[in-house]
C-alpha cells in the first residue's frame, strides 16, 4: 500500500488514538482520523504502521464488500466500531452530519460503540441484522 492512498497522514498525532474511516470527507469530522479511500481499512498497519486504530465502516450491512471487511477486522482482532440503531438510516459519517448530528456526538457514539473479540463479533451479527 502506498501512502499517498491515505488521507490525512500530515495531521495524523502517532500517539493518540486513530480513527480510520473509508472516505476523507468522513474523516474531516474526527479528530485524529485518516482515510483509506476503500474498504480495506485494515491495510492501514502496513502503510502507516500497528498504532492504537479505531476501524470504523460505513454503516451499510446489506454490504457484501463492507461486511467481508468488517469480519477480517473482527478476525485480524482489531478494534471496530458497529454503528448502533440510532444511526441506521445514515450510510456514513458525513451523511449523520448532514442530518444534524454533531461530529462530536458521533465521536462519542464511535467510542462507545468500539468492540474487539467476542463482543465485536456478537454486536456485528446484530448490526448485520437489522
Amino acid at each position: 500500500y502506498d501512502n499517498k492512498k491515505v488521507y490525512g497522514l500530515n495531521t495524523l498525532d502517532k500517539s493518540k488514538k486513530t480513527y480510520v474511516v473509508e472516505g476523507p470527507i468522513d474523516s474531516l469530522f474526527l479528530q485524529n482520523s485518516i482515510a483509506m479511500m476503500d474498504a480495506s481499512l485494515y491495510n492501514v498497519v502496513s502503510s502507516v504502521g500497528n498504532l492504537n486504530y479505531t476501524f470504523i465502516y460505513d454503516n451499510e450491512p446489506r454490504n457484501k464488500d463492507i461486511v467481508k471487511h468488517m469480519q477480517k477486522t473482527i478476525d485480524l482482532g482489531k478494534d471496530i466500531c458497529v454503528w448502533p440503531d440510532l444511526f441506521k438510516n445514515c450510510k456514513d459519517i458525513n451523511e449523520m452530519v448532514n442530518k444534524g448530528f454533531s461530529p462530536s456526538l458521533i465521536q462519542a457514539l464511535i467510542d462507545q460503540h468500539t468492540y474487539s473479540g467476542l463482543r465485536a463479533r456478537l454486536e456485528f451479527e446484530k448490526w448485520r441484522k437489522t
